[in-house]
């Protein structure tokens, strides 16, 4: 098995247990620093003291989820009655390492998981396997992305979830995991299957959010030619594409858990659950990539809508020009300065006048005709 090496801030680690599958690629393109924010390192230490950032739900057949301490987990996870998830939120270092030892999770997963935030990953261990995931949160009143990093412990009997901030949603995983009587008997990888799939129904809300927002923007494509739109508009193109960008990442985990090859999640009780994550997720990003050709499209409204009122204020100069180029020409005449001519008496100018206006009404007239106006 090849020598892994994984590095985080100045400590490097090696080992010839890992495979890490996926995970390899650039975090994110430098267009999209202006729209995104991402997630730092775990604290270290834990100040000031606080209340405890472990939560410990024990599922076991024909009983409700109950909560047990630290000290309770390794005997629980021994028995494969049972089932364990255990999640640490906006913990520190301490609090990942105390979980670490209970349950022999691999350094390599702890330090990934410590660390600031990284583009979707997975790694295989001996005895269990690391996934990080990719949380966002958005600022829809200046279009703006924090991403927020959801690491997944998944072992025999056991799934630890830890994330520097509250998952927005948290209760939704707790209801749909005590309500779902097939958790203890599939064990970690149906866990894994809820939170992927709430994961996915997070990014959905916000393709919701996304339609509206693309309607106020197609709107103003149509009722301004103000320059700052130009501005407004890119920041939004931006805003859309570091979205499907950090949505577009989990691709590479989706499909290695779909392989025959995997062995946690490639038997035939879970392997069908995992295939519907992965249509939600084909849908999602279906959705995404419709959003950027809307801002596309956007854009071309906007051009449209500035050359259409350009060709009308050319249509009035041409107008303009046309009706004052003969009246022009006649006034020139008759304001020829030659002595003796009869053009310099009283009659003469009024004549000029009913000239210029019958030369203005006719051309004016076949503007009209052509519907010019």
């Amino acid at each position: 098995m090849p020598h892994q090496t994984i590095r985080d801030q100045g400590t490097t680690v090696a080992d010839d247990d890992a495979r890490v599958l996926t995970g390899h690629e650039t975090d994110l393109p430098e267009t999209t620093e202006a729209v995104v924010q991402v997630e730092g390192a775990a604290r270290h230490p834990r100040t000031p003291p606080r209340q405890s950032p472990v939560a410990i739900w024990v599922f076991h057949a024909g009983t409700d989820p109950r909560q047990i301490t630290l000290q309770e987990l390794p005997a629980v996870v021994a028995d494969d009655a049972n089932f364990a998830w255990v999640d640490l939120s906006d913990y520190a270092e301490v609090d990942l390492h105390e979980v670490a030892r209970l349950l022999n999770l691999h350094e390599l997963g702890v330090q990934a998981a410590l660390a600031p935030w990284q583009r979707p990953r997975l790694a295989v261990f001996d005895q269990h396997f690391f996934v990080a995931t990719t949380v966002v949160e958005v600022d829809n009143a200046s279009y703006r992305v924090r991403a927020r990093q959801l690491d997944l412990f998944v072992g025999r009997n056991f799934l630890v979830s830890t994330h520097k901030q509250p998952l927005p949603f948290a209760d939704q995983l707790l209801t749909r995991a005590g309500q779902n009587p097939r958790l203890v008997e599939l064990d970690s990888g149906f866990m894994l299957y809820i939170i992927l799939g709430q994961l996915l129904d997070a990014y959905e809300d916000l393709t919701e959010q996304l339609e509206d927002a693309l309607e106020k923007i197609e709107e103003r494509a149509l009722t301004t030619t103000a320059d700052t739109f130009l501005g407004d508009l890119l920041h939004f193109k931006r805003y859309i594409f570091a979205l499907s960008r950090l949505a577009n990442q989990h691709q590479t985990i989706f499909t290695a858990f779909l392989r025959a090859d995997f062995p946690f999640i490639s038997d035939d009780q879970t392997a069908p659950y995992f295939r519907d994550v992965s249509d939600q997720f084909m849908r999602l990003r279906d959705t995404l990539l419709a959003a950027k050709e809307a801002v596309n499209g956007a854009f071309d409204i906007y051009v449209s809508h500035v050359s259409h009122r350009t060709n009308q204020s050319m249509k009035l100069l041409t107008m303009v020009s046309t009706t004052l180029l003969p009246i022009t020409a006649i006034i020139g005449f008759f304001g020829t300065n030659f002595q003796g001519l009869p053009l310099y008496t009283s009659s003469a100018f009024w004549i000029m006048l009913v000239v210029v206006m019958v030369v203005a009404a006719l051309i004016l007239s076949l503007f009209h005709r052509r519907g010019w106006f």
